[in-house]
């Protein structure tokens, strides 16, 4: 059985927002046993949509849209599906009251008269409740096969499908599903795509029946991707955990998470779990890994603070760097990073500081300091280390390889293996 996942939407074929909402259906359709076949995005044009809807209808068990439920006039989802299915619109009076009672929770004296049209419905269709937003999920069983329109909004999506689209869903095509697909994913760092696939030498020795391995490179992390069907939750995860075992066995040193984890997510928790702070003097990186740490909850509890120091007057003066050092070696130094990071941490008193100093470009490089040029240094009561790196890419892309590389180096700090 499979499905068609159908975002609508010119917002998305531009590239003005990421399509998020594909990957978590994807993922959470394959929890049921239902595969997703083909993966479509379409502009705000009738005709195209229409054509889609025809196709995707015409090829699929299950076809399930997001996008295009609000209430303005480039909002045509719902009218759309209405006119393929040859269906008029209803009025559906709970939606009605619901959308009301939304608008005057969050102050509103009166509803917009526009809103009503998210209470119109195609007839024979089932409603489903959205309590994160306005917009319902529409849902049309016909000829052992469903139709589905969700907001385009990621949390409003999220909240229909997990309150009752995937029960929905499981309870219809039981029968009729691969029975379980679920994935692992294993965060890797240190080692790039080519070189893990030859360390783990042909991939028939590793997996099993109904299983796959794929490699997921996004600089500077690498994900290994487990993935397998079967009968039943349990047989499934049984023969990835085999698979998991056998990769740890050859790669175990590479692998630093699973799933969603992040190394800022790893790093804090290992902070945290060892009671210890930690606080950052950043220039080229412009805040970058602070934004990272700070955006996790529970960040207080092992984030000091930090500084900036973009301009040399910022270094000599908030963190104690002595001028004599800037002159001889330069901002972008071995010496200049390692006095960044001793007077962030003799300022703030914490466990751990890290600094990061370099040149993210396009100009300002040099023949001996070409752009991409970064010093990282890190220092608790052990001592102090510094270490350099050649980071390629444009300037985002130094910046946060620069910030990935220090986490990569906290981390190491906190096992013990720096």
């Amino acid at each position: 059985m499979k499905a068609e996942l159908i975002s609508i939407g010119d917002e998305l074929l531009i590239g003005q927002v990421i399509n998020t909402n594909v990957s978590y259906l994807s993922r959470k359709l394959g929890e049921i046993g239902i595969a997703v076949g083909q993966i479509t995005t379409v502009g705000d044009e009738p005709k195209a949509i229409a054509k889609t809807f025809k196709r995707a209808w015409k090829e699929h068990d299950i076809v399930i849209v997001t996008g295009g439920l609000g209430p303005t006039h480039d909002d045509i989802s719902k009218a759309s599906v209405a006119k393929f299915f040859k269906k008029p619109l209803v009025l559906h009076p709970a939606t009605l009251r619901a959308v009301k009672e939304r608008f005057k929770k969050f102050g509103y004296a009166k509803m917009p008269e526009s809103n009503v049209g998210q209470a119109m419905v195609p007839k024979g269709f089932t409603v489903l409740r959205n309590q994160a937003g306005t917009a319902p999920g529409l849902l049309f069983f016909e000829r052992k096969k469903a139709f589905v329109i969700l907001p385009g909004v990621p949390r409003e999506m999220q909240w229909i499908t997990e309150d009752s689209l995937l029960n929905l869903l499981k309870k219809k095509f039981a029968a009729k599903s691969r029975g379980v697909i679920q994935h692992r994913t294993l965060i890797t760092t240190g080692i790039g795509e080519s070189s893990l696939a030859e360390l783990l030498g042909p991939v028939e020795s590793i997996l099993e029946e109904d299983s796959t391995l794929a490699f997921l490179p996004n600089v500077p992390l690498l994900r290994l991707r487990i993935s397998a069907n079967g009968k039943t939750g349990r047989e499934v995860i049984n023969k990835i955990a085999r698979i998991e075992k056998s990769i740890r066995a050859i790669a175990g040193k590479y692998i630093i998470g699973v799933d969603d984890d992040t190394l800022e997510g790893i790093v804090s928790k290992l902070l945290s779990d060892s009671k210890k702070t930690l606080s950052l003097a950043e220039s080229c990186t412009g805040g970058m890994l602070a934004s990272k740490i700070t955006a996790l909850p529970g960040a207080s509890k092992i984030f000091l603070g930090g500084v900036v120091s973009y301009d040399n007057s910022v270094k000599i003066g908030l963190l104690g760097v002595p001028e004599g050092v800037i002159e001889k070696f330069g901002a972008v130094s071995e010496e200049a990073a390692l006095a960044m990071a001793m007077g962030i941490r003799e300022e703030t008193k914490s466990d751990y500081a890290i600094s990061i100093t370099g040149i993210a470009g396009p100009t300002g490089g040099s023949q001996d300091k070409p752009v991409g040029t970064v010093w990282i240094a890190i220092t608790d009561d052990s001592g102090s280390q510094a270490f350099h790196y050649q980071f390629g890419g444009d300037r985002q892309l130094i910046r946060e390889r620069a910030s990935i590389a220090a986490l990569e180096l906290l981390r190491k700090k906190l096992l013990g293996s720096l």
